[in-house]
């Protein structure tokens, strides 16, 4: 294995598509998407249930996650063709509740994902292209994200078969899940990527 080095991380955009461009992405617009993202995550935690959702704290948030061209990390929304999947959010990964032996490693970011539909049938291709895009990039070789009760968590399931494996967990934290350029099966077909990474 060539030895690690840090490289720069790009603005996310999606360089790995295997449906052909039918996914697109955009940063989150704090002035149009406000009512898409509170939709969002009212789904996620509420389901079904009406709930209102207060989403200040959330924009105080966002607002220091203002994308930008030589920086991954922010939060996005994933399309199919006009049809809204889900929002990313990439972080670093000290943003996210880890370990301190998770958190020294290089080259690794966080990410959380919340979708529109859980049962939708485009959300493993979605989340396939995205995960792929990222480990794309030569600044990232490692992708964290966390479910506080995978049991009971659908995402759990969609998470592995996007290629992502769970780590040892304490009973009382919650699980935490890693996929890197080895465990990402679409991208370890696609020939010169892994050689060009320095892995």
């Amino acid at each position: 294995m060539a030895a690690v080095t840090n490289q720069p991380i790009a603005m996310f955009t999606l360089t790995f598509q295997p449906l052909n461009g039918a996914f697109s992405v955009r940063p989150v617009c704090k002035a149009t998407d406000r009512p898409a993202i509170r939709a969002l995550f009212c789904a996620a935690f509420y389901g079904d249930r009406p709930q209102p959702f207060f989403d200040d704290g959330l924009w105080e948030i966002y607002d220091n996650m203002e994308t930008t061209a030589d920086d991954v990390f922010g939060a996005y929304l994933v399309y199919y063709r006009d049809r809204l999947l889900l929002l990313l959010e990439i972080h670093s990964a000290v943003q996210i509740d880890l370990a301190e032996t998770l958190l020294s490693q290089q080259r690794t970011i966080g990410i959380y994902c919340f979708f529109a539909s859980p049962a939708e049938s485009l959300n493993l291709a979605a989340l396939r292209t995205c995960i792929g895009s990222l480990l794309d990039q030569p600044g990232i070789v490692r992708i964290l994200t966390s479910v506080a009760y995978p049991a009971e968590e659908p995402r759990a399931t969609l998470l592995e078969r996007a290629g992502f494996q769970l780590l040892p967990k304490r009973p009382d934290s919650a699980a935490v899940y890693c996929c890197t350029t080895e465990s990402f099966p679409l991208l370890k077909t696609t020939v010169g990527r892994l050689a060009a990474k320095g892995v």
